[in-house]
């Protein structure tokens, strides 16, 4: 881990704990929510996870089914963010940016409900 990751905290440790801390902080705020839309708040404010497809989104919420799970695959995919096993992730998340406003809207319109 580089000098500037330790010096400012995003390395998978901090990735991990802001994860927790921002799942701990939804279930105070807004308690009676689904443990899926906690989960789904905690990975569409990620990136690159934050612009996939809907079945992208599904199929991580199917297969991390708890923050502890949810919170290690994301800390894992930053440390390794440079490393190819996370470019077609990043690549997509580009693409979808630019080509699907609908994926956009998709995340306000999750945000406003879940917030409002």
């Amino acid at each position: 881990m580089g000098i500037l990751s330790k010096l400012f905290g995003t390395g998978p440790d901090s990735a991990y704990k802001t994860c927790i801390k921002f799942y701990e902080k939804a279930k105070r705020k807004r308690p009676g929510k689904s443990e899926r839309d906690y989960l789904k708040l905690v990975l569409l404010t990620k990136p690159p996870y934050d612009y996939q497809s809907d079945s992208a989104i599904d199929m991580l919420l199917e297969e991390f089914d708890t923050i502890e799970d949810l919170a290690s695959f994301i800390a894992n995919g930053q440390e390794s963010y440079n490393r190819e096993s996370q470019k077609d992730v990043w690549e997509s998340r580009e693409r979808n940016i630019k080509l699907s406003p609908k994926v956009k809207k998709r995340n306000e319109m999750f945000f406003r409900e879940f917030w409002g």
